[in-house]
């Protein structure tokens, strides 16, 4: 698929991500494609490329949508991931699932070679492309597409795909419509138009201000 004909539904507002180190999934991730689990009450409709962690039976459902070149959905793994897998996922209490929101087609590219990974590393590549966005995201600085092409192989490499796989990878068709269909839903059903997006037992809100206070609300104040 061309550049152009990719289906870009991202607007991202202009917010800073903030330093330290990235924190993401280490190592091999414990999150699941979702024919592995089981969808959680009537709020969540599964698409078959989510990936998912925690308690399927929990009351709360969060759908997060980001988007691989977005700083701010970088930050939140930064300062806010931890606390919620800590105190929220880890005890069973909430069900999350994530999903990659096309804001360009350099998430494009990058969600390509993420699906090309084994599915139980793939969170693990997401991870990367975070913890590295200054190697490969225009946001940085990094030219499009050139630059931001090198970055991507480099990235790959070092996850293990050769560059030439990795421009297979890119290059193929297979997972366009699904990669698109993520976007498309997201729109339809939670009107999402920038990332972060969280979707909490079907409400949706942009960005993470007010998101332990709405989770917290969701479980009844618990």
């Amino acid at each position: 698929m061309a550049r152009k004909t990719w289906i870009i539904l991202g607007v991202i507002a202009a917010l800073a991500a903030g330093g330290g180190l990235y924190y993401f999934f280490d190592g091999d991730s414990d999150m699941q494609p979702v024919d592995a689990a089981s969808a959680a009450g009537n709020v969540y409709e599964p698409l078959p490329t989510d990936h998912t962690l925690g308690n399927p039976k929990a009351k709360v459902v969060v759908i997060e949508y980001a988007s691989p070149t977005c700083p701010v959905c970088a930050n939140f793994m930064i300062n806010y991931f931890p606390r919620l897998k800590t105190n929220y996922i880890d005890k069973g209490r909430i069900f999350y699932v994530y999903r990659t929101f096309l804001r360009n087609p350099d998430d494009g590219s990058a969600e390509k070679l993420a699906r090309c990974m084994p599915k139980d590393k793939y969170m693990s590549f997401i991870d990367l492309l975070f913890r590295n966005q200054p190697k490969w995201d225009y946001e940085f600085g990094v030219a499009s597409p050139d630059g931001v092409h090198a970055g991507l192989l480099q990235l790959a490499q070092s996850a293990g795909i050769g560059a030439s796989d990795a421009d297979r990878c890119i290059a193929s068709t297979k997972e366009e419509e699904s990669i698109n269909k993520v976007g498309t839903d997201g729109v339809a059903k939670y009107s999402v138009s920038a990332t972060p997006t969280f979707v909490i037992n079907g409400q949706a809100e942009a960005g993470f201000e007010d998101f332990f206070a709405r989770l917290d609300m969701a479980l009844g104040g618990k």
